[in-house]
């Protein structure tokens, strides 16, 4: 990441144009952009050197929009990443669409954790879904899934997608025909994907988790 830019003064909101503000935006909301991400909201299509950016406590506050900045995770880089890329992949094929990030999920769904769907299907662990797609007044959790996690885990998720009632729908993304068969048999056999809608697809095209190497 590039080391901080230093100013005769601190930026202010009136000091970024409209592109400005919505990098900084997306930096906080995501926590993390790539280089080629950014020059996309842009409207520059140019991939220059891979490098990575994520915003600092003054641009998280003047960005407004009510999130602390974050420090990116090592582990799940790639993995966040890549939600980018989905996101924008879907905002760009389904334009009426609205995204909200991970970070920004327990606003749309907070108050409905402890109430179900069903009388005596009790709702586990919390889960924060890698994204949510507002389209038609619905609410679609979305999962990009690279790496293959337990049945047992997988239940665990499932079972909260299932018994949260403003998750209306759920779309998992992956890149292995294994997860998508657990997935999809997890939903059947525990009967999940009664009470809430399924689909399973495969990455999107330009949707991948790109080589990284830890600097």
């Amino acid at each position: 990441m590039h080391p901080p830019i230093s100013f005769r003064r601190p930026i202010s909101f009136q000091d970024l144009i409209p592109e400005d503000y919505l990098v900084l935006r997306d930096l906080v909301r995501f926590g993390v952009l790539a280089e080629d991400q950014i020059n996309r909201r842009y409207g520059d299509s140019i991939v220059t050197m891979p490098q990575l950016f994520s915003a600092t406590s003054y641009g998280a506050r003047a960005a407004q929009c009510g999130l602390r900045a974050t420090k990116p995770s090592m582990q799940d880089l790639r993995h966040d990443i890549a939600v980018v890329d989905l996101a924008d992949y879907l905002l760009e094929h389904e334009p009426e669409a609205e995204w909200r990030t991970e970070r920004e999920a327990s606003r749309v769904i907070r108050g409905t954790v402890r109430r179900t769907r069903r009388r005596g299907f009790e709702n586990g662990p919390g889960h924060q879904p890698d994204g949510l797609l507002l389209k038609s007044g619905n609410v679609l959790a979305v999962e990009l899934e690279h790496s293959v996690k337990s049945e047992q885990r997988y239940a665990d998720i499932c079972r909260w997608f299932a018994s949260t009632p403003r998750v209306d729908g759920v779309r998992w993304y992956v890149d292995d025909p294994k997860i998508a068969d657990r997935v999809a048999r997890v939903n059947r056999q525990h009967g999940f994907d009664r009470d809430v809608d399924v689909t399973i697809e495969p990455f999107p095209p330009g949707v991948a988790l790109r080589p990284w190497r830890r600097p």
